[in-house]
């Protein structure tokens, strides 16, 4: 359930990533998909700075970029919702369009779960995401997450709107699966 085809770390999101960033939503519908209507395009230093400023309250959000060994910058993703001992949520993930279909995304998934989880020790995870992205969906539920609901016509975006599936991992879940993983000697490193 957990385990990571590649290896990764994640660091705190820095003003160093925000041209990274701004490349890979460099499109209305790329940004759209990304962060629905929390950020407007074309997105800009300005506003990732405000993005970054507001983490810097506690329990709001934990903003990391994900780092491939080489260094290389590939992905983007952020706890919020942050209330220690209940949940957080899992926002605005992304995979550097070169890096996809290689495993950031469970990878990063992974990595952000064990931090909410070892961190805030939260009971539950929870992630929101377009019910037509098939690609993402099928990266959390392999990561454990499982379909608890979808939010009809939630998200207007220019003259559409988007249903929202609903996804949780709960902890003892995934306490389970690292206890699995361990049993059959996969051995993740961080």
């Amino acid at each position: 359930m957990t385990k990571e085809p590649i290896q990764l770390k994640l660091r705190p999101f820095t003003q160093t990533d925000f041209g990274h960033l701004i490349s890979w939503v460099s499109t209305p519908e790329t940004l759209g998909q990304w962060c629905a209507a929390f950020f407007r395009h074309p997105l800009d230093e300005d506003q990732l700075q405000r993005y970054l400023d507001s983490a810097s309250q506690p329990n709001v959000r934990t903003i990391f970029t994900a780092l491939a060994p080489s260094g290389e910058a590939v992905g983007h993703i952020e706890v919020s919702m942050i209330w220690p001992h209940l949940s957080s949520r899992l926002s605005r993930i992304i995979v550097a369009p070169g890096r996809r279909g290689e495993g950031v995304g469970g990878a990063m998934v992974a990595r952000a779960a064990a931090f909410s989880f070892e961190t805030h020790h939260v009971a539950r995870i929870d992630l929101g995401v377009a019910a037509e992205n098939a690609v993402a969906i099928a990266c959390y539920r392999r990561q454990g997450f499982d379909h608890v609901g979808t939010w009809p016509q939630a998200i207007r975006m220019g003259r559409q709107t988007i249903d929202v599936c609903w996804m949780t991992l709960i902890r003892t879940d995934w306490a389970r699966s690292l206890a699995a993983d361990a049993a059959s000697g996969w051995i993740g490193s961080a």
